[in-house]
Protein backbone atom coordinates (compact mmCIF):
# COMPACT_ATOMS: atom_id res chain seq x y z
CA UNK A 1 0.00 0.00 0.00
CA UNK A 2 2.72 2.26 0.96
CA UNK A 3 4.56 1.47 -2.26
CA UNK A 4 1.43 2.67 -4.58
CA UNK A 5 0.92 5.88 -2.62
CA UNK A 6 4.88 6.50 -3.16
CA UNK A 7 4.40 5.75 -6.92
CA UNK A 8 1.39 7.35 -7.35
CA UNK A 9 3.47 10.55 -5.90
CA UNK A 10 6.15 9.63 -8.32
CA UNK A 11 3.50 10.05 -11.36
CA UNK A 12 2.53 13.62 -10.30
CA UNK A 13 5.85 14.70 -9.60
CA UNK A 14 7.25 13.27 -13.26
CA UNK A 15 3.81 14.58 -14.81
CA UNK A 16 4.47 18.40 -13.47
CA UNK A 17 8.49 17.49 -15.02
CA UNK A 18 7.19 17.12 -18.01
CA UNK A 19 4.99 19.90 -18.33
CA UNK A 20 7.43 22.25 -17.22
CA UNK A 21 9.99 20.68 -19.99
CA UNK A 22 7.61 21.72 -22.90
CA UNK A 23 8.84 23.38 -25.74
CA UNK A 24 8.51 27.44 -25.74
CA UNK A 25 5.51 28.07 -27.79
CA UNK A 26 5.29 30.33 -30.85
CA UNK A 27 3.15 33.44 -31.50
CA UNK A 28 0.71 33.05 -34.25
CA UNK A 29 0.88 36.62 -35.17
CA UNK A 30 4.91 37.79 -34.69
CA UNK A 31 6.04 34.11 -35.44
CA UNK A 32 8.17 34.27 -32.89
CA UNK A 33 9.27 32.56 -30.15
CA UNK A 34 7.74 33.41 -26.71
CA UNK A 35 10.27 33.79 -24.44
CA UNK A 36 10.19 33.31 -20.47
CA UNK A 37 9.88 37.03 -19.99
CA UNK A 38 6.90 37.31 -22.45
CA UNK A 39 5.13 34.71 -20.63
CA UNK A 40 5.91 36.23 -17.26
CA UNK A 41 4.64 39.88 -18.96
CA UNK A 42 1.80 38.04 -20.80
CA UNK A 43 0.51 36.56 -17.56
CA UNK A 44 1.03 39.45 -15.18
CA UNK A 45 -1.55 41.22 -17.82
CA UNK A 46 -4.13 38.62 -17.41
CA UNK A 47 -3.76 38.49 -13.47
CA UNK A 48 -4.14 42.32 -13.77
CA UNK A 49 -6.90 42.44 -15.78
CA UNK A 50 -9.11 39.80 -13.89
CA UNK A 51 -8.33 40.90 -10.56
CA UNK A 52 -8.93 44.21 -11.34
CA UNK A 53 -12.39 43.92 -13.20
CA UNK A 54 -13.35 41.16 -10.74
CA UNK A 55 -13.08 42.77 -7.85
CA UNK A 56 -14.47 46.11 -9.15
CA UNK A 57 -17.48 44.30 -9.95
CA UNK A 58 -17.70 43.01 -6.64
CA UNK A 59 -17.35 46.11 -4.97
CA UNK A 60 -19.97 47.39 -7.19
CA UNK A 61 -22.37 45.35 -6.67
CA UNK A 62 -22.51 45.68 -2.88
CA UNK A 63 -23.56 49.64 -3.82
CA UNK A 64 -26.11 48.05 -6.65
CA UNK A 65 -27.75 45.90 -4.45
CA UNK A 66 -27.56 47.46 -1.05
CA UNK A 67 -24.94 45.34 0.34
CA UNK A 68 -27.45 41.88 -0.41
CA UNK A 69 -25.81 38.96 0.77
CA UNK A 70 -27.44 36.45 -1.63
CA UNK A 71 -26.76 38.93 -4.72
CA UNK A 72 -22.80 39.48 -3.40
CA UNK A 73 -22.68 35.19 -3.36
CA UNK A 74 -24.08 34.99 -6.77
CA UNK A 75 -21.82 37.55 -8.24
CA UNK A 76 -18.77 36.31 -6.73
CA UNK A 77 -19.41 32.38 -7.70
CA UNK A 78 -20.09 34.29 -11.41
CA UNK A 79 -16.60 35.56 -11.07
CA UNK A 80 -14.87 33.17 -10.15
CA UNK A 81 -16.51 30.85 -12.85
CA UNK A 82 -15.16 32.58 -15.98
CA UNK A 83 -11.70 33.59 -14.18
CA UNK A 84 -9.50 32.06 -16.04
CA UNK A 85 -6.32 32.08 -13.45
CA UNK A 86 -7.21 29.42 -11.06
CA UNK A 87 -5.96 31.32 -8.45
CA UNK A 88 -8.19 34.58 -8.88
CA UNK A 89 -9.40 35.25 -5.53
CA UNK A 90 -10.48 38.92 -5.48
CA UNK A 91 -9.64 39.12 -2.09
CA UNK A 92 -5.96 40.02 -0.63
CA UNK A 93 -5.97 37.89 2.34
CA UNK A 94 -6.61 34.86 0.52
CA UNK A 95 -4.22 35.64 -2.38
CA UNK A 96 -1.25 36.13 -0.28
CA UNK A 97 -2.25 32.87 1.99
CA UNK A 98 -2.58 30.89 -1.66
CA UNK A 99 0.66 32.79 -2.81
CA UNK A 100 3.18 29.66 -1.76
CA UNK A 101 6.08 29.47 -3.95
CA UNK A 102 4.88 32.01 -6.11
CA UNK A 103 6.62 34.53 -7.33
CA UNK A 104 6.43 38.44 -5.66
CA UNK A 105 5.34 39.80 -8.73
CA UNK A 106 2.30 37.46 -9.50
CA UNK A 107 1.23 38.12 -5.92
CA UNK A 108 1.93 42.12 -5.91
CA UNK A 109 0.19 41.99 -9.57
CA UNK A 110 -2.75 40.49 -8.33
CA UNK A 111 -3.05 42.59 -4.56
CA UNK A 112 -2.24 46.08 -6.07
CA UNK A 113 -5.36 45.37 -8.76
CA UNK A 114 -7.75 44.38 -6.29
CA UNK A 115 -7.08 47.43 -4.08
CA UNK A 116 -7.38 49.26 -7.55
CA UNK A 117 -10.17 48.02 -8.54
CA UNK A 118 -11.86 48.31 -5.36
CA UNK A 119 -11.17 51.98 -4.78
CA UNK A 120 -12.19 52.97 -8.12
CA UNK A 121 -15.51 50.55 -7.60
CA UNK A 122 -16.06 52.74 -4.23
CA UNK A 123 -15.07 56.19 -5.93
CA UNK A 124 -17.71 55.39 -8.79
CA UNK A 125 -20.07 54.37 -5.93
CA UNK A 126 -19.61 57.16 -4.19
CA UNK A 127 -20.86 59.60 -7.09
CA UNK A 128 -23.50 57.48 -8.01
CA UNK A 129 -25.50 56.19 -5.13
CA UNK A 130 -26.35 58.90 -3.16
CA UNK A 131 -28.94 57.28 -0.99
CA UNK A 132 -26.55 54.18 -0.43
CA UNK A 133 -25.65 53.40 3.53
CA UNK A 134 -22.56 51.96 4.59
CA UNK A 135 -23.69 49.19 7.71
CA UNK A 136 -20.00 48.95 8.93
CA UNK A 137 -20.63 50.37 12.77
CA UNK A 138 -18.60 53.25 14.09
CA UNK A 139 -16.61 52.55 17.30
CA UNK A 140 -18.38 55.14 19.78
CA UNK A 141 -21.96 53.36 18.49
CA UNK A 142 -21.05 50.16 19.34
CA UNK A 143 -21.19 47.97 22.43
CA UNK A 144 -18.27 45.73 23.82
CA UNK A 145 -20.89 42.91 23.06
CA UNK A 146 -20.91 43.71 19.66
CA UNK A 147 -17.49 44.68 19.10
CA UNK A 148 -16.12 41.48 19.96
CA UNK A 149 -18.50 40.01 17.73
CA UNK A 150 -17.23 41.66 14.94
CA UNK A 151 -13.60 40.88 15.31
CA UNK A 152 -14.83 37.06 16.09
CA UNK A 153 -17.00 37.13 12.83
CA UNK A 154 -14.01 38.57 10.94
CA UNK A 155 -12.10 35.67 11.70
CA UNK A 156 -14.35 33.13 11.48
CA UNK A 157 -15.70 34.01 8.31
CA UNK A 158 -12.09 34.81 6.36
CA UNK A 159 -11.00 31.37 7.98
CA UNK A 160 -13.59 29.26 6.55
CA UNK A 161 -14.18 31.09 3.27
CA UNK A 162 -10.20 30.63 2.73
CA UNK A 163 -10.51 27.00 3.80
CA UNK A 164 -12.46 27.06 1.07
CA UNK A 165 -9.64 27.90 -1.45
CA UNK A 166 -7.27 25.94 0.32
CA UNK A 167 -8.55 22.87 -0.12
CA UNK A 168 -9.93 23.11 -3.69
CA UNK A 169 -6.70 24.38 -4.85
CA UNK A 170 -4.80 21.39 -3.55
CA UNK A 171 -4.62 18.48 -6.55
CA UNK A 172 -5.28 16.37 -3.86
CA UNK A 173 -7.81 17.14 -1.14
CA UNK A 174 -9.85 19.44 -3.50
CA UNK A 175 -13.52 18.87 -3.18
CA UNK A 176 -14.27 18.73 -7.18
CA UNK A 177 -12.28 19.72 -9.89
CA UNK A 178 -15.24 21.03 -11.89
CA UNK A 179 -15.21 25.01 -12.03
CA UNK A 180 -18.89 24.82 -11.93
CA UNK A 181 -19.37 23.11 -8.75
CA UNK A 182 -16.01 24.82 -7.31
CA UNK A 183 -17.76 28.19 -8.29
CA UNK A 184 -20.63 26.95 -5.79
CA UNK A 185 -18.46 25.69 -3.22
CA UNK A 186 -17.03 29.08 -2.77
CA UNK A 187 -19.90 30.97 -3.04
CA UNK A 188 -21.36 28.76 -0.45
CA UNK A 189 -18.75 29.43 1.94
CA UNK A 190 -18.74 32.85 1.67
CA UNK A 191 -22.40 33.01 2.59
CA UNK A 192 -21.70 31.14 5.18
CA UNK A 193 -18.60 33.73 6.37
CA UNK A 194 -20.46 36.03 5.76
CA UNK A 195 -23.61 34.91 8.40
CA UNK A 196 -20.80 34.97 10.74
CA UNK A 197 -20.40 38.67 10.86
CA UNK A 198 -23.79 39.51 10.85
CA UNK A 199 -23.05 42.47 12.96
CA UNK A 200 -20.68 43.97 10.75
CA UNK A 201 -22.51 42.95 7.61
CA UNK A 202 -18.36 43.01 6.54
CA UNK A 203 -17.16 42.20 2.87
CA UNK A 204 -14.67 39.74 4.51
CA UNK A 205 -12.32 41.70 2.02
CA UNK A 206 -9.63 44.13 3.01
CA UNK A 207 -9.24 45.56 -0.35
CA UNK A 208 -13.28 46.10 -0.31
CA UNK A 209 -13.04 47.29 2.82
CA UNK A 210 -10.64 50.07 2.47
CA UNK A 211 -12.26 51.59 -0.64
CA UNK A 212 -16.27 51.12 1.25
CA UNK A 213 -15.07 52.81 4.39
CA UNK A 214 -12.70 55.71 2.98
CA UNK A 215 -15.94 57.22 0.27
CA UNK A 216 -18.49 56.41 3.04
CA UNK A 217 -16.28 58.82 5.45
CA UNK A 218 -15.87 61.34 2.58
CA UNK A 219 -19.32 61.34 2.39
CA UNK A 220 -21.06 61.64 5.77
CA UNK A 221 -18.21 62.86 7.44
CA UNK A 222 -18.23 60.79 10.68
CA UNK A 223 -14.22 59.64 10.47
CA UNK A 224 -14.70 57.76 13.71
CA UNK A 225 -15.72 54.89 11.26
CA UNK A 226 -11.70 54.92 10.07
CA UNK A 227 -10.74 53.83 13.55
CA UNK A 228 -12.22 50.33 13.03
CA UNK A 229 -10.74 49.95 9.24
CA UNK A 230 -7.93 47.97 11.21
CA UNK A 231 -10.53 45.17 11.71
CA UNK A 232 -12.04 45.23 8.01
CA UNK A 233 -8.31 45.21 6.48
CA UNK A 234 -6.13 43.28 9.23
CA UNK A 235 -8.26 40.51 10.14
CA UNK A 236 -9.31 39.21 7.15
CA UNK A 237 -5.23 38.44 6.67
CA UNK A 238 -5.70 37.16 10.34
CA UNK A 239 -8.15 34.42 9.82
CA UNK A 240 -6.58 33.08 6.36
CA UNK A 241 -3.22 32.23 8.00
CA UNK A 242 -5.31 31.12 10.92
CA UNK A 243 -6.96 28.75 8.29
CA UNK A 244 -3.71 28.05 6.19
CA UNK A 245 -2.26 26.74 10.07
CA UNK A 246 -4.75 24.51 11.17
CA UNK A 247 -5.15 22.58 7.79
CA UNK A 248 -0.94 22.24 7.56
CA UNK A 249 -1.56 20.70 11.26
CA UNK A 250 -4.46 18.90 10.39
CA UNK A 251 -3.61 17.05 7.46
CA UNK A 252 0.47 17.17 8.30
CA UNK A 253 0.80 13.92 6.94
CA UNK A 254 -0.71 14.59 3.53
CA UNK A 255 1.33 18.12 3.12
CA UNK A 256 4.47 16.06 4.25
CA UNK A 257 4.16 13.26 1.38
CA UNK A 258 3.46 15.99 -0.90
CA UNK A 259 6.84 17.76 0.16
CA UNK A 260 8.90 14.54 -0.54
CA UNK A 261 7.46 13.97 -3.57
CA UNK A 262 8.44 17.36 -4.68
CA UNK A 263 5.06 18.41 -4.91
CA UNK A 264 5.40 21.67 -2.34
CA UNK A 265 8.09 23.34 -0.25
Amino acid sequence: MEEQQQQNYSDLVNQEVSQQNKPIKWEVEGKMPQTRVGQMKKEAVYIFWFEFLGTFMLTFSIYASNNNLFVFSCAYGMLILVAQNQKCSFNPAITTVLSGNDKGLWVSVAIASQFGGAFLASMLGFFCFKNYVNDVPYLSQTSIEEYFAVIIGEILGSLILTAGFLFQYDDLMDFTSDRLEHSIIISGLYGVGRTLSYVAKSSLNPAIAMGLVFFECCKDGHWARFWNLWIYTGLPFVGAFISLTLIRILYKDCYEKQIKAGLKY
